[in-house]
């Protein structure tokens, strides 16, 4: 397709290079053939000659495609993609979490067509850097806001080929949105049923359980991440194919519809597209769509502690579970700083509802052991608090409002200085997302944290506004609603003995445990303050999770 394009000529643009096709000029051969019949200046023609000739020496120098990324508009670069052949590498990337800012790479996956690798972190991760030189085209999924940003965090140094393809947007101009699996399923793209129901969240999960000696999870890991970079392949070879046909039927008829553009993919998988090719037999497709076995991981073990993947009888990665480093979070060492700086490890944490009918989660760590609790109303928070004594108490609530806002009323002129504070924006800069204390579903949240913070203070107790959720990705520890066993159990692992009446642990009851949690480290002085004195400051633990 590169071979029948024109618009990385300097002054040529669609409307240009689909009047050349008209014309029978399919080629860069049929313009040094037929360019008389063109209306141009013999400047222009030979302008366009000149370039024309050095993208044919660019599609044979080193690195092949520098000059295409340079020239060719990025949304076109797919028609680059069948004369790249071995140049290619589809690639997918799985992480702590979904922070920028906070997580980091776990493995990389990639896929040449023929061979997959993996880059496993606290292993092989650093080889990726020579590995990736060997490719002058990457293709992803999401790859421009997500795997490449993360890819160059790690590796500052990292060069990315210069041409990267981003299925998202490729699917898009087709008129096909959605994740990733949703689109296999529209595209008749199969992976195994029992790797469906994984996502990025649930991935972060299966490293954790991994790190805690779990080598299964690492096996579904690493094949959840295999079958992703695999079928990118069958992906793009399908768009490449709707596109070429688009092109041919913009010469022979009307321009497409995009918004039948999906239904006309669908029809694709099936049966070829009866378009006319009376002019347009130099638009090449594919012969057929690849197909790449993947076959189970077979695991092998060794004496000495060094774990072995093969995939299709070839070496997929080598561990030394010796050297992989576990979470080094341990309650014990933050209440032993808590005591040097002579305060007392004693937290209440409230996770607290917008309404007294419903619940909010209460606890009181103490030391090691977390007495969790379900209450109602003010009388009951303040009670319970009050009664433990603690040093710091730590709240699941917005406890201020934002700058210039006097109060929540959506009618009152304060209105005009907006419903989200400081440290609700430098959350979303991060990619931890949160909402607005002054929508409308954290309105009456918002009026009970405030009241129920500043009576608290008024009677001397100091108090911090936390956010689990927060808290939970910084720590490297799953959020409830992804996985609220895996949470309970982390938790009991850094050392804390939940204590609760009921035999089942709720969801509010894990929460406030973990507003505890930040409130020690809030006491060890191990903590990050977002927001300013006018609006108040959220508190987030500050931890280096080794990932």
């Amino acid at each position: 397709m590169i071979k029948n394009s024109f618009i990385f000529i300097p002054g040529i643009g669609e409307k240009t290079e689909e009047a050349f096709w008209k014309k029978g000029i399919l080629t860069w051969d049929d313009f040094q053939e037929k360019s008389s019949i063109l209306n141009l200046s013999v400047s222009k023609k030979k302008n366009i000659g000149d370039c024309l000739d050095k993208a044919k020496e660019a599609l044979e120098s080193k690195p092949v495609f520098s000059f295409f990324a340079a020239n060719l508009p990025q949304r076109e670069h797919w028609r680059i993609y069948k004369e790249a052949g071995n140049k290619v590498l589809f690639l997918d990337i799985e992480t702590t979490g979904l922070s920028l800012y906070y997580d980091k790479i776990t493995l990389i996956g990639t896929f040449d067509g023929h061979k997959v690798k993996v880059f496993i972190r606290e292993n092989n991760l650093g080889e990726f850097l020579n590995y990736i030189q060997n490719y002058d085209i990457i293709i992803t999924f999401n790859g421009k806001l997500f795997d490449v940003p993360f890819i160059k965090k790690e590796f500052p140094e990292a060069k990315i080929p210069p041409i990267h393809i981003d299925l998202r947007y490729l699917l898009r101009s087709l008129g096909i949105t959605g994740p990733l699996k949703k689109i296999e399923e529209q595209l008749g793209v199969r992976r195994p049923e029992e790797l469906k129901e994984i996502n990025g969240r649930i991935a972060t999960i299966l490293w954790s359980r991994f790190k805690k000696g779990d080598d299964q999870a690492l096996e579904k890991l690493v094949l959840y991440n295999i079958y992703d970079v695999v079928n990118l392949q069958a992906i793009m070879h399908l768009c490449y194919q709707q596109k070429v046909k688009e092109l041919k039927i913009k010469i022979n008829s009307e321009k497409i519809n995009q918004k039948t553009a999906s239904s006309r993919l669908e029809a694709c998988l099936s049966a070829d597209m009866a378009c006319p090719t009376n002019q347009t037999e130099h638009f090449t497709l594919f012969d057929d769509l690849p197909s790449f076995n993947v076959p189970k991981i077979i695991t092998r073990y060794s004496h000495d502690r060094v774990m072995e993947a093969y995939l299709n009888d070839e070496l997929l990665y080598k561990i030394n579970q010796s050297k992989i480093k576990s979470m080094g979070l341990r309650i014990e060492v933050l209440i032993q700083k808590i005591k040097n700086k002579n305060f007392l490890p004693r937290v209440v944490g409230i996770d607290l509802s917008g309404s007294e009918k419903r619940d909010s989660g209460f606890c009181t760590l103490d030391g090691e052991k977390a007495f969790l609790d379900l209450v109602k109303t003010d009388e009951e928070i303040i009670l319970k608090t009050i009664n433990a004594e603690p040093a710091v108490i730590s709240i699941d609530s917005p406890l201020g409002l934002p700058k210039g806002r006097c109060c929540v009323d959506d009618s009152c002129a304060c209105r005009k200085y907006g419903i989200t504070r400081e440290c609700e924006r430098t959350l979303k800069k991060r990619g931890i997302n949160v909402y607005p204390c002054l929508i409308k579903s954290m309105q009456k949240l918002t009026v009970r944290g405030i009241k129920l913070a500043n009576y608290f203070r008024e009677i001397g107790y100091e108090v911090i506004e936390s956010y689990p959720g927060a808290a939970q990705d910084i720590l490297g520890i799953p959020r409830k609603r992804i996985d609220l066993p895996e949470l309970e159990t982390d938790l009991r692992d850094i050392g804390i003995k939940p204590c609760a009446k009921s035999e089942a642990i709720t969801h509010d009851e894990i929460d406030a445990l973990v507003c505890a949690l930040v409130g020690f480290f809030y006491l060890a002085e191990s903590y990050e303050a977002l927001g300013n004195e006018e609006e108040g400051y959220l508190s987030l633990p500050v931890f280096e999770n080794e990932g």
